[in-house]
Parts: C-alpha cells; sequence; structure tokens
C-alpha cells in the first residue's frame, strides 16, 4: 500500500494539489517525475507479483470512507481460532 502526499504525486482533482505560482516549470517537471515514477514502482511491484493500493492523503481525513476502501482491497478481517483445551 503506498500512501501518496496529494501535493508532491499530484493527485489529480484534489485541491491540496495545487501548482504553486512561482517556478511552475520547474514544479510541473518535479510533479511529473514524481508521477512518472510511481508508475514505475507499481509496474515493478506487479511483475514480481504484488498488487498495490494508493491511499491520497486527502482520502486519510474520512476515516470510515478509507476503512471501507482499504477492507474492499483486502478482504474482511479474518475471525482470530479460539484456544482450545487438548483432551
Amino acid at each position: 500500500m503506498f500512501v501518496h502526499g496529494c501535493f508532491w504525486h499530484a493527485h489529480s482533482g484534489c485541491s491540496v494539489a495545487n501548482l504553486p505560482k512561482s517556478r511552475t516549470e520547474f514544479w510541473q517537471a518535479k510533479f511529473q517525475r514524481n508521477v512518472e515514477r510511481d508508475k514505475l514502482n507499481k509496474r515493478a511491484l506487479r511483475r514480481m507479483g504484488w498488487s498495490t493500493l494508493t491511499v491520497w492523503e486527502c482520502e486519510v481525513k474520512h476515516a470510515d470512507s478509507l476503512m471501507q476502501r482499504v477492507t474492499n482491497y483486502l478482504g474482511p478481517p479474518k475471525a482470530k481460532a479460539k484456544k482450545g483445551k487438548s483432551s
């Protein structure tokens, strides 16, 4: 699971992920490199058999919906086996 900061990873459509008003060319290139690196990292993990889930910084503020999203991804919690007495 990745937890990405909306600003640094250019979360599309997020109000936190706005482009600074100064040095815009620098920041656009920086964010584009971050996005490309994220794609490459996810692709490499998938090739190794891993699945990934990206959690965005802005999603952390909404614990209930985030919990549902993570549960949908991981599946419901498994019941713990009770320790029984041996006979």
